[in-house]
């Protein structure tokens, strides 16, 4: 099971804007430094914008930051902003509804998985993420 690749894409955005010399960040540089296409992070940044972890501001002395540290911004914030609460689905098989009402031999087991996973999410930070993101190893090796 893994997140989703929008889930993946937006801590990438969030560690981009975590590692910014400034306190913002212009969407062009972050899918710049990202990969993504614009519109598609504009998208993203819009989500977490609305779950309250970015502040995103327009025009001309405008940009994205982080909302607060990345300290108090978990992995599964960020997971459940972009994917929503039901961001790990409810059968393993990917089902909408257990056709064996219940007797799924996996049921169990997969609710246990799926809350070992969230506590992962939700124990693990963004600032976690950023110690070894590869952008604080570029930015370490140049102040060498």
């Amino acid at each position: 099971m893994n997140v989703s690749k929008t889930a993946g894409y937006a801590i990438h955005a969030l560690s981009c804007i975590g590692h910014a010399r400034s306190r913002t960040r212009f969407v062009r540089d972050i899918a710049a430094r990202t990969g993504l296409q614009k519109p598609y992070l504009a998208k993203i940044i819009n989500q977490l914008a609305h779950d309250g972890l970015v502040v995103a501001k327009r025009g001309y002395r405008g940009g994205v930051a982080l909302a607060r540290p990345p300290e108090a911004i978990s992995l599964l914030q960020i997971v459940t902003a972009v994917d929503g609460e039901a961001w790990a689905g409810p059968c393993l098989f990917g089902l909408e509804k257990c056709p064996a009402k219940g007797r799924c031999p996996a049921h169990a087991h997969w609710t246990e998985v799926r809350e070992r996973i969230a506590g992962v999410l939700r124990d693990t930070t963004l600032a976690d993420v950023m110690k070894t993101s590869p952008a604080r190893q570029t930015s370490s090796a140049k102040s060498q």
